[in-house]
């Protein structure tokens, strides 16, 4: 190599170097980022809004309605904590609070994880309903 073309190159290198946080793109690029990001989220709310909703929600609000129908149709009864009094409720009671909590629950949870999954793509809390601790 000769000298022009050596002068050239580090003329070259340090003209970039200068010029190159220029083109860096910002952290705070909100516009850049959230088309980079709007795929992945989409896919982890989508499928956070499929397990929440197909299963989990539907196990967990049925469970719970069947014991809020239960108590409901118990205390009618009487004496919401009394065996005999709950054990005539279950029938009523608790098989229509577990009948309309898992349909609820497959709504709840399927908003439930599409929402948590758009937050927090691919994290344990967009595929369970209880409460983040």
């Amino acid at each position: 190599m000769n000298k022009g073309t050596v002068s050239r190159l580090l003329l070259a290198a340090a003209l970039f170097a200068s010029v190159a946080p220029s083109y860096a793109i910002d952290y705070q690029a909100k516009p850049i980022m959230w088309c980079i990001q709007a795929p992945v989220r989409l896919v982890a709310a989508t499928s956070a809004a499929l397990i929440c909703g197909g299963i989990n929600g539907p196990i967990d609000d049925s469970y719970h309605w069947f014991l809020k129908g239960t108590k409901h149709v118990a205390g009618k009864f009487g004496d919401e904590n009394g065996a005999g009094q709950i054990a005539m409720a279950v029938p009523i009671g608790g098989t229509t609070g577990a009948v309309l909590g898992a349909g609820y629950g497959v709504l709840d949870g399927a908003w439930h994880g599409f929402k948590t999954g758009w937050n927090k793509p691919f994290s344990r809390w967009s595929y369970i309903t209880s409460e983040e601790k």
